[in-house]
């Protein structure tokens, strides 16, 4: 089947021209802010947060370990 067979059947859009919305493009372009913030806050790059930032690396790092340790043991098992 061509992908032409529907034409002129009444399937789809009707023939008539599509309607003109010229301000669509301006819409969907616009940001969602209406003001980006040039400036970093100062406290982003300070110390505030490294504590809480080292328990998530800390915490990441053993809940790794401790699925290659789970990994090994079952495949030992499933060995012998």
């Amino acid at each position: 089947m061509s992908k032409d067979s529907h034409a002129g059947k009444g399937y789809g859009r009707p023939s008539d021209a599509p309607p003109d919305h010229p301000d669509m493009l301006e819409q969907i372009l616009k940001p969602a802010y209406h003001e980006i913030r040039q400036e970093v806050p100062d406290e982003a790059d300070g110390d505030e947060h490294t504590e809480g930032r080292n328990w998530a690396i800390l915490l990441t790092l053993f809940s790794v370990i401790l699925v290659q340790l789970a990994g090994i043991a079952l495949i030992v098992w499933a060995v012998f």
